[in-house]
């Protein structure tokens, strides 16, 4: 569920952990770690060396990682307590939450589906989600397909919805939050957009195609097939039996969480797992069995290109069905994926050329640049001459300036609950940008008005400004945001305008149908 440029931090602060003694999985029973094969051409303590000064100076709790090549696993290790209350060791077989790294095991777990001839990915999605879509006219039945929710260009917005146990809210059901939510805020294949929801729906899609829950379909016919035997979805608060526990980045463990879109992010893995995961993605199988997923699926999963979609994050990055990829400096392909929520980082990173797998989680919130760090690290191990991709989600946007397609008072209307909020966009030729609310009620925690530094890729700008949108769902706190995501066609901008509630802990990003017209230049 993260997206680095969409959020601003849920913390700020970084602060030192107090235990004294720093575990390691080899503390366990003082044996090593087992690797198929021994990785003794490859010296990894330069990464173990960084990876123990992080967590010894509390920059996150623990941290467990991985290396496979060639589908094999060369090394995995794990540093720090993944619970730090009861002082259990981290291991690399502990299950961590991997919040949006679920999104491309969801995605295996649908095209296994497709190509055993039960889901057609051209085909409209509502039609193999059961009810959920009875409430539309015929004529009103959303146009995009299975492949577009994969490739998040459905046209669906920004969503997501985490429940807290200590909070006592009551859980809405997915059904529900997509019959509200699940609005179509650009013509699908127009731009990608990262869509909980829509992988939401997707996971939904594989219940009702397979005839069982998702978290036993991914058991039976993902998990068990590649011998992921750490690896679990969950469906409410609970958490696997000797999962590592959720901290925030001060090292505060947090309460138990349930994020209401499983197919997005409710799987937990170990490190070890994941190797294996990104292993089969690059063609290795497990003992030899027939393959889950044949080869061209699995190269369709990470070269697919919407030819009318703009893809904004990532520069030249494209999302394809589950992951994302893009070439480096060197013009070899990476393909890769990240998670983060409360609690959770976590990254696969994927060679094809090299045949080289890196998988790393970490149990703490905004943690993903360390993540990110370490499994470049391991390559490097490897690969030495391996050279980095840039994991900057805004890489490619520019802060507005005096752009003249946008110079000038646009004005239109936010759609909340069934309501239009009058509102109007300034783009000023001195690169400012101020958002009016000219019927904004007197004690509404919408301002009448905000300025605000506006991101510019192309015809695609993003922004975020302290508001709360007056919705029956948000919020209703001084500590909000508003996030712009809107798409220019001419004189017009359309696009969401997502309600971003913390309350110092994130628990939601609701999307609003945003509309403008150029006025005056």
């Amino acid at each position: 569920m993260r997206h680095k440029l969409m959020l601003p931090k849920i913390a700020v602060l970084l602060v030192c952990a107090s235990c004294s003694a720093l575990p390691t999985s080899r503390d366990r029973d003082s044996a090593p770690i087992p690797s198929d094969p021994p990785a003794t051409a490859y010296d990894f303590q330069s990464v173990e060396a960084n990876v123990r000064a992080a967590v010894e100076s509390g920059q996150f709790p623990s941290a467990a990682f991985a290396i496979a090549r060639n589908g094999q696993v060369i090394y995995e290790n794990a540093l720090g307590w993944g619970d730090k209350e009861k002082q259990v060791a981290s291991t690399a077989h502990m299950p961590y939450p991997l919040a949006s790294m679920s999104k491309p095991i969801v995605a295996t777990a649908l095209m296994i589906l497709h190509e055993r001839g039960r889901i057609d990915l051209d085909a409209p999605a509502w039609r193999y989600s059961g009810n959920w879509f009875s409430h539309f006219a015929p004529e009103s039945l959303p146009r995009y397909s299975v492949r577009q929710l994969l490739n998040h260009t459905s046209g669906l917005g920004t969503y997501a919805r985490i429940y807290w146990r200590d909070q006592n809210h009551p859980v809405r059901s997915l059904e529900e939050s997509f019959r509200k939510y699940g609005i179509v805020a650009q013509p699908p294949g127009a731009v990608s957009e990262y869509s909980n929801l829509g992988y939401g729906l997707l996971g939904h899609i594989v219940e009702q195609q397979s005839g069982t829950s998702l978290a036993e379909f991914l058991t039976t016919d993902v998990f068990a097939p590649l011998g992921m035997k750490d690896s679990k979805l969950v469906d409410s608060f609970s958490t696997p039996a000797g999962a590592a526990q959720k901290y925030d980045a001060s090292g505060k463990l947090l309460a138990e969480t349930y994020n209401d879109t499983p197919g997005a992010g409710n799987i937990y893995a170990s490190a070890h797992d994941l190797a294996l995961f990104g292993a089969f993605h690059l063609g290795g199988e497990a003992g030899g069995k027939p393959p889950i997923l044949s080869r061209q699926s699995r190269l369709l999963m990470r070269s697919f290109v919407d030819p009318g979609a703009r893809y904004p994050y990532y520069n030249s990055s494209r999302y394809g069905l589950g992951w994302y990829f893009r070439t480096n400096a060197q013009g070899e392909e990476v393909v890769w994926h990240e998670g983060g929520m409360p609690g959770a980082s976590s990254i696969v990173l994927l060679l094809p050329r090299h045949n080289i797998v890196a998988a790393v989680v970490i149990n703490a919130t905004d943690a993903n640049p360390h993540a990110e760090t370490v499994a470049n690290a391991l390559v490097q191990a490897v690969e030495p001459d391996y050279r980095p991709v840039s994991f900057d989600a805004a890489e490619g946007f520019n802060r507005f300036t005096n752009q003249p397609e946008l110079l000038g008072r646009w004005e239109g209307s936010i759609a909340v609950d069934g309501k239009d909020v009058p509102w109007a966009l300034d783009f000023g030729a001195d690169g400012s940008v101020r958002a009016e609310f000219p019927q904004r009620a007197a004690d509404s925690l919408l301002p009448a008005q905000a300025t605000f530094p506006m991101l510019v890729n192309g015809d695609l700008l993003l922004a975020t400004f302290a508001a709360t949108l007056p919705a029956s769902d948000v919020a209703q706190t001084p500590d909000n945001y508003v996030l712009l995501r809107l798409l220019r066609r001419g004189d017009e901008l359309s696009g969401t305008a997502i309600a971003y509630a913390t309350e110092q802990r994130l628990e939601h990003l609701y999307p609003f149908a945003a509309r403008l017209r150029r006025k005056t230049r």
